[in-house]
């Protein structure tokens, strides 16, 4: 599994192959949605039809929708929930199960996206497709600026903010363990979208369970240019939080949570074994299953299946990617003095 590829950097042509659908979730997002529908509105490529599925919202929201309805190319399509999803996952999974289009984006209400923002994932999306065939599931997604309410930046990259490496989620044992998809990010052909059907409860998130059917099935490839500014303001569903050294050791020391962790992780696993099982190719199958097995395992008999599957703990590459960059800002330090 690598990267986007490096010649993939055309403009998406609008009537060039395929319907474009943005799924939108909102639940009380009039604080930061216009600033969001602007960014939508401002995109180079603008032949999408953009889907919002609004859980119950009891504030402005679909006021804004509405007012905002005219300025795009489609008929803005707007599915007004009449009980509670439970979460922001569940809400994206029902938005999923509907979606029409050859591609699909995921966006969040509270985020900014660049004007290239679609025409650079198209092309993208394209060139894979050419590569592996338009059968074959496909997921693109990419790293985000984090800037704060007011959209000053934090830090360039989220990746390097929360210590992800994209690799691990091309691979399916390393993406059993390492949640490294941002769903605001995300970009599924036809074939993907096909594949997924519904999800599941048990997943933990919508997204993790979009990158292990990409890495079971298909293809998971990612874009390093961030082409969202991605918003934290204390009120996000993530909650997301910089892994500094400290808080990688508290992570790696605090068994009871990385147990915890592990325990979901399994739990997610024994799930998507359970939905495709029957449909997953005989590699990735046995990757499922060696994973679904461990619970029933001792206590050093576990530890020792995750390391020979390759199922590497999070906390320990957190704490080793703090380490890291701990030691370049001392020995850099020094240097500069």
């Amino acid at each position: 599994m690598t990267s986007i590829p490096d010649g993939a950097t055309g403009v998406y042509e609008a009537g060039s192959g395929g319907r474009v659908e943005v799924l939108l979730a909102t639940r009380d997002s009039g604080q930061f949605l216009g600033e969001l529908l602007d960014s939508l509105v401002c995109q180079s490529f603008r032949d999408f039809h953009l889907v919002v599925s609004d859980d119950c919202s009891r504030d402005n929201t679909l006021a804004i929708l509405e007012e905002a309805a005219p300025r795009f190319a489609h008929p803005l399509r707007i599915i007004r929930r009449t009980a509670p999803s439970g979460s922001a996952a569940a809400n994206f999974a029902g938005m999923l199960a509907l979606a029409q289009a050859d591609y699909v984006f995921l966006a969040d209400h509270d985020d900014v996206w660049l004007p290239e923002k679609i025409a650079r994932g198209l092309a993208r999306m394209r060139a894979l497709e050419a590569e592996e065939g338009r059968e074959t599931p496909i997921l693109l997604h990419g790293d985000l600026t984090p800037v704060d309410a007011a959209l000053q930046v934090i830090t360039p990259s989220f990746w390097a903010f929360k210590a992800i490496a994209p690799s691990y989620g091309a691979r399916l044992n390393t993406a059993l363990m390492h949640p490294t998809v941002t769903g605001c990010t995300v970009v599924m052909n036809r074939a993907l979208v096909a594949r997924t059907g519904i999800i599941p409860p048990g997943a933990v998130m919508h997204d993790w369970w979009i990158n292990l059917v990409a890495a079971a099935f298909g293809r998971v490839a990612w874009d390093p240019d961030p082409q969202i500014l991605y918003r934290i303001h204390g009120g996000n569903a993530s909650n997301p939080q910089p892994t500094t050294l400290t808080r990688a050791l508290s992570q790696w020391r605090n068994l009871a949570n990385s147990r915890h962790w592990i325990r979901l992780r399994l739990a997610q696993g024994q799930a998507f074994l359970n939905t495709y099982r029957d449909e997953l190719p005989a590699g990735s199958r046995r990757v499922l299953e060696a994973f679904a097995d461990i619970p029933s395992a001792g206590p050093i008999s576990r530890r020792r299946r995750l390391i020979a599957g390759g199922f590497r703990s999070p906390d320990l590459w957190r704490l080793r990617v703090a380490l890291t960059n701990t030691f370049h800002s001392v020995v850099g330090g020094r240097h500069r003095s």
